[in-house]
C-alpha cells in the first residue's frame, strides 16, 4: 500500500529527484543518500527562486509609485540590468536548462520593464515610457531565435556588463551619500536569491560562465545591503525626481 502511494506521487517527486533517487529515498528507505538529497534541495530552492522572483521587485516598483520620485536610482544600472535578463532568458532557453535554474530571469525582465517605465516617465521621457512595453519585449523575441553560439558570447559579454551595472548603482549611493529610493527589501531579497542561486549553478549546471556570472553577482548585490546599513539614517532629498 505503502509503495502504490510512493508511486501515485512520483510524478511531483520527479520535479525535486530522479526516478533512482525516489527509490533509494522512499521505497529503501536510504534516508542518508546524500547526492540524492542535494539534488532534491537544489530543486527545491531553484523552484523557491523562480517563485520568488515574482515578487523581487515589486518593493522597489512600489517605492517608486509611493513616492512619485526616482532620485538616487541609476538608469544605467536598470537598463544594463535588462539587457543582461534579455541574455540570460535567451542562453538558456536555447541551451534547454531546466526552467528551475533559469526560470527567475524571466519573471525579473517582466519587473525590470515596469521599473524602466517608472525610470522614464518620472524624468519626463513619455515617449520612451511608452516604447519599454512594446521594444524590450520585440528585441528579447529576437534574442531567442539567435544561434546559440552567438547566445553564449552575448552572455559571456553580460558578466562584466552585470556587474558594471551594480557597480554604478554602488558607485551612485557612494557619490549622493545615501540610496534614494532604492528598495532595501528588493535589494536583500537580490541577495538571499542570488546566494541560493550559486547553490543550485554549482549542484545542477556544468558551466563555468554561468558560474561566475552568479558569483559575481552576489558579491556585489552583498555590497549594496551594506550601503543601506552605512547610509541607514540618511534621507534623500524628496524634491529631485531626477534619475542619477
Amino acid at each position: 500500500m505503502y509503495s502504490d502511494l510512493v508511486n501515485a506521487v512520483s510524478p511531483l517527486l520527479l520535479l525535486f529527484m530522479t526516478e533512482e533517487c525516489i527509490k533509494s529515498v522512499f521505497l529503501d528507505f536510504n534516508l542518508l543518500d546524500f547526492p540524492c538529497l542535494k539534488m532534491a534541495l537544489s530543486k527545491g530552492l531553484g523552484y523557491a527562486i523562480v517563485m520568488g522572483s515574482v515578487l523581487v521587485k515589486f518593493p522597489q516598483i512600489l517605492k517608486i509609485y509611493g513616492s512619485g520620485s526616482v532620485v538616487g536610482l541609476a538608469l544605467s544600472t536598470f537598463l544594463l540590468e535588462t539587457f543582461c535578463a534579455m541574455i540570460n532568458v535567451g542562453y538558456n532557453y536555447a541551451q534547454q536548462f531546466p526552467f528551475s535554474t533559469w526560470g527567475e530571469n524571466f519573471f525579473i525582465l517582466i519587473q525590470l520593464i515596469v521599473i524602466l517605465i517608472q525610470l522614464f516617465y518620472y524624468s519626463d521621457r513619455t515617449i520612451l515610457a511608452l516604447l519599454c512595453p512594446i521594444v524590450i519585449p520585440a528585441l528579447s523575441l529576437g534574442m531567442s531565435k539567435l544561434p546559440t553560439e552567438y547566445l553564449a558570447v552575448g552572455l559571456t559579454a553580460a558578466i562584466p556588463l552585470l556587474a558594471l551595472s551594480k557597480l554604478m548603482q554602488i558607485k551612485a549611493n557612494f557619490q549622493n551619500g545615501h540610496t534614494g529610493q532604492l528598495s532595501f527589501v528588493t535589494s536583500l531579497m537580490n541577495v538571499l536569491g542570488t546566494l541560493a542561486r550559486l547553490f543550485t549553478v554549482v549542484q545542477e549546471v556544468e558551466d563555468t560562465i554561468i558560474l561566475i556570472n552568479a558569483s559575481s553577482v552576489f558579491v556585489l548585490n552583498f555590497i549594496i545591503i551594506a550601503q543601506f546599513v552605512v547610509y541607514w539614517n540618511v534621507a534623500p532629498p524628496s524634491a529631485d525626481k531626477k534619475t542619477q
